[in-house]
């Protein structure tokens, strides 16, 4: 009898970047059929991405080979504006969701505008201070608390500062820098320490902010008045990742210029990148861009430019985000995370405690112990834990509850979307190079 032959299935990288998008839209719509897992504040490419790594892992276990997943590209075309090469000769094969990683920091540094932070006046330096001091704590005790465990010193790290303060973002663009230095599975440990900053972050914000209140005795606003901040948050109809690419093309002739000054970005900084790493300095690939964005943004307010839009850039990182963690989340190897679950749940468990006591004890009493106060310390856990989406939205909670809080929106969502990210940058490369 003849041996059956078993062919493996090959999902090649651009097949993964298709496969992405089917995938992020059964996350968005169990997101809005399940009602809990609406409520928990998980981004929709997670929730569909963990489904599909979880059945790839569960293949390949099941069918050891029988389906090969090929995340890496040296397509020169696609890879090129993230290339510190002006040709179009091949490299050496890259993550083919590099150019979506670092398009959105990009997207971040291009909303950098200093005029926008100095509106927020010293309470928002003062937020900012903590959230920064907070992220050297993260670090320090994540260090800690991986020794004690016998583990690597930098799944301190990544369980702590990159994922927790850093969100999902961070953890793709460090993880290969942690890889070289010797932590073997870092970007999986990553993203799963990011999801469950999500989830933790969204499950302890509200009563901590509400027992601030309660045990304060803090007068609330009332419901009446407005707060843009928080109008229109109800409805999500006209969300998701297809909403979005439709607003993009309805608004083609902004975006493209937007995109046109972003590439520009992601060019130059991608040979300002190199520079550094030719020096020897351990340096993420996306910081590069991140920098050359934020220059370009200050120097166009400065002259008194209306090109550049916050809602544009907006639009264009959250596209960029959505798509960039789907992919990552399939290409996720869930089986480089056994040997690395209890000691990653101990980090985790510490930065949750110390983090609720941080925002508790701190944030609310330096921040002025008031309503605003109390709304901050929600923020400053929901960025803390992963993402500033999931502290706007228990936010958003606090002000249709009790009222609204304009001072609050405006200093959390600064610090929290793109001045937190360049310090607690900054501290992770600092530790990165020291402990390497």
């Amino acid at each position: 009898m003849p041996a059956v032959t078993t062919h493996a299935w090959t999902i090649g990288p651009f097949t993964l970047l298709l496969l992405a998008i089917p995938v992020l839209l059964l996350g968005e719509q169990l997101a809005r059929r399940l009602g809990w897992l609406g409520r928990s504040n998980i981004p929709a490419p997670i929730i569909g991405g963990l489904i599909a790594a979880i059945a790839l892992a569960a293949i390949a276990e099941l069918q050891p080979g029988w389906v090969s997943l090929q995340g890496s590209t040296a397509n020169p075309f696609w890879l090129w504006p993230v290339l510190p090469q002006w040709d179009f000769a091949a490299t050496r094969p890259t993550d083919v969701e590099r150019p979506l990683l670092i398009l959105f920091f990009t997207c971040i540094g291009l909303n950098a505008s200093w005029g926008v932070a100095r509106s927020g006046g010293w309470p928002l330096v003062m937020y900012l201070g903590l959230a920064t001091g907070f992220a050297l704590l993260q670090t320090v005790t994540g260090v800690l608390t991986a020794l004690a465990m016998g583990q690597h010193p930098l799944m301190g790290i990544m369980c702590s500062s990159v994922s927790l303060m850093g969100g999902f973002g961070t953890s793709a663009g460090f993880a290969p820098e942690f890889e070289k230095a010797g932590l073997v599975g870092a970007g999986a440990i990553g993203i799963a320490s990011a999801a469950f900053g999500v989830i933790a972050g969204g499950l302890i914000a509200g009563p901590i902010a509400g027992r601030l209140l309660t045990r304060n005795a803090v007068a609330k606003p009332g419901r009446g008045g407005t707060n843009t901040a928080t109008t229109g948050g109800d409805d999500d109809s006209g969300h998701g990742f297809l909403a979005e690419a439709a607003d993009l093309f309805r608004h083609a002739g902004t975006v493209l210029i937007h995109l046109v000054i972003l590439l520009v970005c992601l060019k130059f900084g991608a040979f300002l990148s190199r520079m550094i790493q030719q020096a020897g300095i351990t340096f993420p690939v996306y910081m590069g861009s991140m920098l050359v964005a934020a220059l370009v943004r200050n120097t166009h307010d400065a002259l008194g430019g209306k090109w550049i839009t916050n809602e544009r850039v907006d639009a264009i990182a959250s596209f960029a985000l959505t798509w960039l963690l789907a992919v990552v989340m399939i290409d996720l190897q869930l089986s480089q995370l056994a040997h690395a679950a209890l000691p990653m749940l101990a980090i985790l468990a510490v930065q949750v405690v110390l983090i609720s006591a941080f925002a508790y004890w701190i944030v609310f009493r330096v921040m002025g112990r008031d309503y605003e106060a109390a709304t901050m310390s929600a923020g400053m856990i929901g960025f803390g834990l992963g993402a500033t989406s999931n502290a706007v939205a228990t936010m958003r909670v606090l002000a249709r509850r009790f009222g609204p809080a304009p001072r609050a929106f405006l200093i959390v969502t600064v610090v929290g979307a793109f001045l937190i990210d360049f310090t607690n940058a900054i501290l992770i490369t600092t530790a990165l190079n020291f402990l390497k």
